[in-house]
């Protein structure tokens, strides 16, 4: 997903009736495809496949991390703010050094990090991604 489709993503779904949606379950939906995202690249570099799979979920993995962390109303919630800009950060860094260094171990650790944080559950004791 590159930037500008993200904003437009983003800019619909404010139209689109999700005002009324909850902002959890958004929040949710969007964690779980940076989950699944940084998953997918740990398993390629893993696996040692360079392939358009691993590229596109590096990529996505990257929009999904910009897009929260430039969406942080760090007015209204400072310290919360602050807090998941430098969690997302620490993603990102995984991401980027794994995908450079080939350390699949981190990005899905991160991935890990990113799951107990909020508490989703998406990653099972078997390794399978699904929302619980």
């Amino acid at each position: 997903m590159k930037l500008n489709q993200a904003k437009k993503f983003y800019k619909k779904s404010q139209n689109d009736g999700l005002e009324n949606a909850n902002p959890f379950e958004i929040f949710k939906k969007i964690n779980y495809e940076l989950v699944r995202a940084l998953r997918i690249v740990s398993q390629k570099i893993e696996k040692k496949e360079i392939d358009e799979v691993r590229q596109k979920n590096f990529s996505k993995a990257l929009t999904i991390i910009y897009t929260i962390q430039t969406n942080l109303n760090f007015d209204k919630e400072l310290k919360i703010s602050s807090d998941l800009f430098t969690f997302y950060e620490y993603c990102r860094k995984k991401l980027i050094e794994g995908i450079t260094s080939l350390k699949s171990k981190d990005i899905f650790k991160s991935a890990v990090s990113l799951d107990k944080m909020f508490n989703f559950n998406y990653i099972q004791n078997d390794g399978v991604l699904d929302v619980i």
